[in-house]
């Protein structure tokens, strides 16, 4: 048990001695009486915008996806198509869609006139209606002079 107390002792001297050297330290020091400007180093404000602009955010992502895509295309080697060679999707852009275009267009009008958009149960049907307009089209047909104007 003695040696507890005389630990204690030790470290009550010791924080004594600490706060004393720290003391005097703090008396020695003196702020000087004037600072020339150069030898302070003043922060920078820096200045950004409170609001942002959307266009020149978009502008912005809109040159480097062009970035992106022009480095793409320059990696990619160019092959030249066979005038002779169509691809599937020249196909159905040249082909298909230039009759179903103007068929779906003709049925969606023939629906409003028969109000099947806003009346589901109607005699009305675009699926028959889009064959028959089709047909009447198809170059096959044409060839065979058939005037019924209602088939299905």
């Amino acid at each position: 048990m003695p040696a507890k107390s005389a630990d204690r002792k030790k470290e009550s001297k010791d924080a004594k001695l600490a706060s004393n050297e720290l003391a005097e330290n703090l008396a020695a020091f003196v702020l000087p009486d004037s600072l020339p400007c150069s030898e302070v180093n003043f922060p920078v404000l820096v200045k950004r915008k409170t609001k942002a602009n959307w266009n020149t955010i978009i502008e912005e992502q809109n040159k480097q996806f062009q970035e992106i895509k022009d480095y793409e295309d320059s990696k990619t080697e160019q092959q030249p198509k066979s005038p002779f060679l169509k691809t599937e999707t020249e196909y159905i852009k040249n082909e298909v869609f230039v009759q179903l275009l103007p068929a779906l267009e003709d049925t969606l009008n023939k629906a409003k006139i028969w109000n099947a958009l806003e009346n589901h149960k109607c005699f009305f049907n675009g699926i028959d209606y889009i064959v028959q307009v089709l047909l009447l089209l198809s170059i096959k047909y044409s060839l065979i002079t058939y005037k019924r104007e209602r088939m299905f």
